[in-house]
């Protein structure tokens, strides 16, 4: 086993890792339905002491998971700039849905683009 396949190797994003990727989402999903809500969103203002303390763990997930991503994104060698570049503005603006796009689909197709494609040297 050459170095490139053993970085491959380590690179290979496994089930947990998806679905620990994903956690951050879903709560901003589940935090953001629950706005829509007038009663949920009367209870939150009656105890906004409670809100100030989580908004910031959510906040602070969601960030260290584009973190990842957008670090994971661009360590792929082979992918066009302008998708790595578009990816990563959709990551940061709509990230609540697009991260779970990304981690269950695109991280895929882009790991097949990124083994397959060869650059040409000349």
């Amino acid at each position: 086993m050459n170095v490139t396949e053993l970085d491959l190797n380590l690179w290979n994003m496994t089930k947990l890792t998806k679905i620990l990727l994903s956690i951050p989402s879903i709560v901003g999903i589940v935090y953001l339905i629950t706005f829509w809500s007038i009663d949920f969103f009367k209870w939150i203002t009656n105890n906004i002491i409670g809100f100030e303390y989580q908004a910031p763990i959510v906040n602070g997930l969601i960030l260290i998971q584009i973190a990842y991503l957008i670090y994971r994104l661009w360590n792929f060698k082979n992918i066009d700039k302008d998708k790595k570049t578009m990816w990563t503005v959709l990551l940061v603006i709509f990230n609540s849905v697009t991260s779970l796009i990304y981690i269950w689909k695109k991280d895929n197709e882009f790991e097949q683009l990124n083994k397959n494609t060869v650059h040409n040297n000349v």
